[in-house]
């Protein structure tokens, strides 16, 4: 019988410690947070009417404008506009006039509410508003700002339009047990839909009629427990929408699929693999970096290196998710459209390969992201720089 190591029996220990000590306010947020929204909603909430109509394709953009309406939310909406899709603007932070002025010709409704429940709970507010025409519509997307939308090949809508599934992500994650960073030779790459945690991510989401004129998709949303911690709200909204559209027997699938990653990595000649390696973006792991940059110490052009690159780059994606990990790999071999923006901010080697990558980005969606990006760096990962 294998013995469980020293360090992993501490890390349970503490967890379940953690877990016990804060259980009462999860119980009380649990019970009540959702109830004492929805009775204050009406006050709090605005909703205002655009342009647009609330008929055909109808996407939900939920947005955080901290530092008001940016460019590239105001790109967002123009090529809504062009795959003639009608907006459902939800922003958890008051909009100044100014930027009411300049999304309303582009939205069908913008929806102005505090930012209670995270992505999650915007999602819902606008599901909710549209209520009875949900079985009308021909597809609803949701989308949020917490990525930049880039220049491709080929839109992501019209990706979608183009698979035979009731239920569409850009990425999935949670498909594959996680192993330790320490361990990752030892990773067998078995992708399956089955793990329970299995789910696709909410930044972008498409959402197809037989789902819409289900009744049950919308009393999912009137019953949905909102929370105030993300990790919960990933929990019950990612992991819980993805696992009811698959209990319900639903086709669902990414544009951007993990399975099968193994073959196509391992299929790489040995100078592509270790530039994939290189520009693993690994955000929240600093052991899965460390062991990262001791794989890149080995030949790549041996059995070895070639293997342990393998297996990071699949250690990786199973800890950090495709969507994070491989905006080198996906936009150059895939025409993927979608950059996280976190990763500016959450460690130096991660914002520093953000950087680099988005500073050859072509196109004007492309170029404005790069902007951004830089101004997150300045901003919001400005104490990154503080040891220089």
């Amino acid at each position: 019988m294998k013995k469980i190591p020293l360090w992993k029996l501490k890390r349970e220990i503490l967890r379940l410690g953690r877990t016990i000590w804060n259980l009462p306010g999860i119980a009380w947020e649990y019970l009540s947070l959702r109830p004492r929204y929805d009775r204050s909603a009406p006050l709090s909430r605005k909703i205002h009417h655009g342009a647009k109509p609330l008929t055909g394709e109808v996407a939900i953009y939920l947005i955080f404008p901290a530092q008001g309406v940016l460019p590239s939310h105001m790109h967002m909406l123009e090529h809504l506009e062009t795959q003639g899709i009608n907006p459902v603007v939800v922003s958890n932070l008051p909009l100044s006039q100014a930027d009411m002025d300049r999304i309303l010709p582009l939205s069908a409704m913008v929806i102005e509410r505090p930012n209670v429940g995270y992505d999650f709970g915007g999602y819902r507010d606008a599901v909710l508003q549209l209520g009875d025409r949900l079985p009308t519509l021909e597809r609803l997307y949701i989308l949020n700002d917490s990525v930049w939308m880039i220049d491709a090949p080929r839109s992501w809508f019209d990706d979608v339009r183009a698979k035979d599934a009731d239920f569409c992500g850009a990425t999935s994650n949670y498909g594959i047990k996680r192993c330790d960073a320490r361990d990752f030779r030892e990773l067998v790459w078995e992708y399956t839909i089955e793990h329970p945690n299995f789910h696709y991510a909410s930044y972008a989401l498409a959402i197809g009629p037989d789902i819409l004129r289900d009744p049950s998709f919308l009393r999912y949303w009137k019953r949905f427990r909102l929370s105030n911690d993300k990790k919960r709200t990933v929990r019950r909204g990612e992991i819980g929408l993805t696992q009811w559209v698959h209990k319900n027997g639903y086709k669902h699938t990414a544009t951007c699929p993990v399975t099968g990653l193994d073959a196509e990595i391992a299929a790489l000649g040995d100078d592509e693999l270790d530039a994939l390696t290189r520009n693993l973006v690994i955000p929240e792991s600093p052991r899965l970096l460390a062991m990262r940059d001791e794989v890149l110490q080995s030949d790549p052009h041996t059995p070895e290196g070639r293997s342990d690159r393998i297996q990071i780059v699949l250690a990786t994606v199973s800890g950090q998710a495709i969507g994070y990990a491989m905006p080198y790999y996906t936009t150059r071999r895939r025409g993927f459209q979608f950059l996280k923006k976190s990763p500016l901010w959450l460690s130096r080697d991660s914002s520093d390969k953000m950087l680099e990558l988005m500073s050859g980005l072509d196109g004007p969606l492309g170029r404005q992201a790069a902007q951004e990006a830089r101004d997150l760096r300045a901003t919001r990962g400005a104490a990154l720089d503080a040891g220089d």
